[in-house]
């Protein structure tokens, strides 16, 4: 009996054994094949181009380029392959030991593996039109000459990376319920405080944007006008200023529009209008 039982040791040792050499095998045969694999990929997609498309769209980001984050496809996608197919690897040596719990608990790693390579398309993607939003926010506000236009397109660019992060996050399985509800009381606040702050610090640009609506075709660059003891030749007009010539001495004087609706503007002499030149 006794010996019966420590054959059956000796047989299960020995099994055992057998299946340690055919995991150890199955490891460096397949690590080999792994390393070969992964720098075919990466030799593929640096011909390819992916590289270069990169550093044209992606790593121009300013965001990026600011950090010190340069994104290189070859390389990322190459450790994908990598770790996905090591851990297909593994699972088939521990299917070999028997270890049927490490085997499901790699399993469940490699099935989780496209929820996180979606996300990280995601919100590379999501990046690259937050970068993008930034920038036609940022034209249009430059445009109509908002001081704080850069600040408004970076606080957009950041609201929609934030958005887009959090759709990420949830893709990859993360609860992201917390985030959410504290994120929206967070956003709130500061949407609130800027809004109040920027309204009483721009009362004095938004008179002159609503005089220049309402002044608009009084006073036309070529006339020589007089506005607080100011007397000069209207040389340029925007959205926010005029600028007058000084026929005294020639210096150039900068007004606030909103100063034709407030005080008194005399028109010394009006240019001859040309069809070719409309009023401004």
């Amino acid at each position: 009996m006794k010996y019966d039982l420590l054959e059956e040791i000796l047989k299960q040792f020995v099994a055992f054994g057998d299946n340690l050499v055919g995991a150890i095998l199955i490891l460096l045969i397949g690590f080999i094949i792994v390393r070969i694999v992964t720098r075919f990929v990466r030799k593929v997609l640096k011909k390819v181009g992916i590289d270069r498309l990169a550093d044209r769209y992606l790593n121009d980001i300013e965001f990026l380029s600011k950090n010190n984050i340069r994104v290189v496809p070859s390389v990322l996608f190459s450790k994908i392959v990598y770790y996905l197919l090591l851990l297909i690897v593994l699972v088939a040596a521990t299917d070999v030991l028997g270890m049927q719990a490490v085997s499901n608990l790699v399993k469940d790693a490699i099935n989780y593996i496209p929820s996180l390579i979606l996300a990280a398309a995601i919100l590379i993607i999501g990046l690259f039109l937050a970068d993008l939003i930034k920038n036609i926010a940022q034209t249009a506000l430059a445009s109509l000459n908002i001081p704080a236009g850069k600040f408004l397109a970076n606080f957009l660019f950041y609201f929609v990376l934030i958005n887009i992060l959090i759709l990420a996050l949830e893709q990859a399985k993360i609860n992201t319920s917390f985030i959410n509800s504290n994120l929206s009381i967070i956003l709130g606040g500061v949407v609130l405080a800027f809004a109040i702050g920027y309204g009483f610090a721009s009362r004095s640009v938004m008179s002159n944007y609503i005089a220049h609506f309402y002044s608009k075709n009084k006073v036309n660059i070529g006339d020589t006008i007089k506005i607080n003891e100011k007397e000069g030749l209207v040389s340029d007009m925007d959205n926010t200023t005029i600028t007058m010539v000084s026929e005294r001495d020639g210096r150039e004087i900068i007004i606030p529009l909103s100063h034709l609706s407030t005080e008194i503007v005399e028109i010394i002499k009006r240019k001859s209008k040309s069809p070719s030149q409309p009023p401004v």
